[in-house]
């Protein structure tokens, strides 16, 4: 039935959401009328009942990610979000970041001059993070939550550890590759700031997303809520893209939001598996604990325009092909996948 939502999964084995995550029927429906509106009766009455409608959003996306309305907003992507959040911070913080992490992470604290400092990626990665922590000054640790080149899955256990270690530093995370693919709740997590895209795996198209902060993270502002939020909403907001958002979060909650990501775990289990059988993983993934849905498989040009003339859509990634498995994906998505890596084989 979820399947059905999703016509280019007709002809496609579509394993590209960390890329770009798919158009629903429904989504493209509820697009079409909200812009139909502002055609044909909108106008004036469209922008005054977006602001409206605001303040109901907002709770509705504090609830599905468990904070509290006063300390989530929409967003346009993660890029511009990400910037008006350091924006709020004292300047010259030092900041410890990921090498070959997502760019325009790295990039916003470089223009906003904090003092950074980088590790490099690696299967250990928590124990890098903890001897640095160890030997320098840090009172920022910064990075994606699922890295979107490999699929590696922070220990947020690890995480919660350092927080109460280091009850000082603040981390923030790009969860770009992480909301809408697993369940989250903000509050409960060792995050201060968590700020996401949202047309990848929380499927709500172009022109949204996400930042969620902590009471820490507030403190460490020195501004009123109102003061925050009059940064995040200069000027006019997306409202199509706020209204897909918030439809697309109801959509997750009616098709049992908790019962996709565990079919989803269950599917990327046994991609796992299978593409250690045939030999296109690198041995660290099977090592860690937990791992995302997304995977770097060995392979170049030839293997990937192969994918390609197969249907199966991927994207080049470092120097491997990334894959990435979502709720809308099945078996038979991996069978086809499979088959076709040891047809090229």
């Amino acid at each position: 039935m979820f399947k059905e939502q999703f016509p280019l999964l007709t002809n496609t084995t579509y394993l590209n959401t960390a890329y770009v995550g798919l158009m629903s029927i429904p989504l493209a429906d509820f697009r079409r009328s909200h812009e139909e509106a502002y055609l044909l009766n909108g106008g004036d009455h469209y922008k005054i009942q977006a602001y409206k409608d605001l303040d109901k959003m907002h709770q509705n996306f504090a609830l599905f990610f468990g904070s509290t309305a006063d300390r989530c907003f929409g967003i346009s992507n993660f890029s511009s979000g990400i910037r008006v959040a350091l924006s709020l911070l004292p300047k010259r913080m030092n900041v410890l970041l990921i090498e070959e992490d997502y760019p325009s992470l790295s990039n916003a604290f470089k223009e906003f001059d904090f003092n950074v400092e980088t590790i490099p990626m690696g299967s250990n990665l928590e124990e890098l993070i903890e001897e640095k922590l160890k030997s320098t000054s840090v009172a920022i640790l910064a990075l994606s939550i699922v890295q979107y080149t490999t699929g590696l899955l922070i220990d947020q256990d690890f995480l919660k550890r350092m927080k109460i270690e280091y009850p000082n530093l603040l981390i923030l995370g790009d969860g770009t590759q992480f909301l809408g693919a697993h369940q989250f709740h903000f509050d409960r997590s060792p995050f201060d700031v968590v700020a996401a895209s949202g047309y990848k795996w929380l499927l709500a198209g172009f022109g949204n997303g996400i930042v969620l902060f902590s009471k820490a993270f507030k403190e460490r502002t020195a501004q009123s809520t109102v003061q925050i939020s009059d940064r995040f909403f200069q000027g006019h907001f997306n409202i199509l893209g706020m209204a897909s958002l918030n439809f697309a979060i109801h959509q997750f909650i009616k098709n049992d939001f908790q019962a996709l990501v565990e079919f989803k775990s269950k599917l990327s289990q046994k991609a796992k598996m299978q593409l250690n059988e045939l030999g296109f993983l690198p041995s660290w993934v099977l090592e860690r604990t937990n791992h995302s849905s997304i995977f770097n498989i060995d392979g170049g040009e030839n293997l990937f325009h192969f994918l390609l003339k197969k249907k199966i859509r991927v994207v080049q990634r470092g120097a491997g092909i990334r894959i990435s498995f979502h709720f809308y994906n099945t078996e038979e998505d991996l069978n086809s996948l499979v088959k076709a890596l040891k047809e090229f084989k």
